[in-house]
């Protein structure tokens, strides 16, 4: 059912593009090469409505590759006790979709001090996945690579637990 609602949509614009493409080359004046501008504009006006996923997609990828990591002090074999920090989920702006930034901290109860930071990001997709709903509700997130075998390697459920237990 939603690929029939999909190829609907799809038609609807396909068509809608047509007609524009044959009408903005009168609207700007361009009445010697208009057929040129026409097609020209076709595959532009055809892309417009997935344009801003595009874009903003890559810009997520490229904003995950740089700034998804997971930081591990150096003294971090002396802690023994930890507990989880609370940092809320942030909107970045000036991308072409909507980032969410999210950050954890674990501190070492006994010193106060941050000992692992792991940064993540979260985006729900452009106009028509995001505003309009056609996402279906799903997100795409992306962690460090290396997340769960510093997790491992640091023994973090394990220092949790002794934050709790005291």
């Amino acid at each position: 059912m939603i690929f029939l609602m999909f190829l609907v949509g799809f038609g609807l614009w396909f068509t809608a593009a047509i007609m524009l493409c044959k009408r903005i080359p009168r609207w700007l004046g361009a009445t010697k090469h208009g057929a040129v501008v026409s097609v020209l504009l076709f595959p532009v006006v055809l892309a417009a409505p997935v344009a801003d996923e595009l874009i903003g997609r890559w810009q997520f990828n490229r904003l995950c590759e740089r700034e998804a990591v997971v930081t591990l002090s150096p003294d971090w074999g002396n802690v023994k006790r930890a507990r989880e920090r609370d940092i809320p989920i942030v909107t970045l702006d000036g991308y072409f979709i909507r980032i969410l930034s999210q950050r954890v901290e674990y501190i070492d109860i006994d010193t106060g001090k941050n000992f692992l930071t792991n940064q993540a990001f979260h985006a729900d997709g452009g106009f028509l996945a995001y505003r309009i709903g056609l996402g279906l509700g799903t997100s795409t997130a992306c962690w460090p690579k290396d997340v769960n075998q510093i997790y491992r390697q640091a023994n973090l459920d394990e220092l949790i637990k002794q934050g709790k237990t005291k």
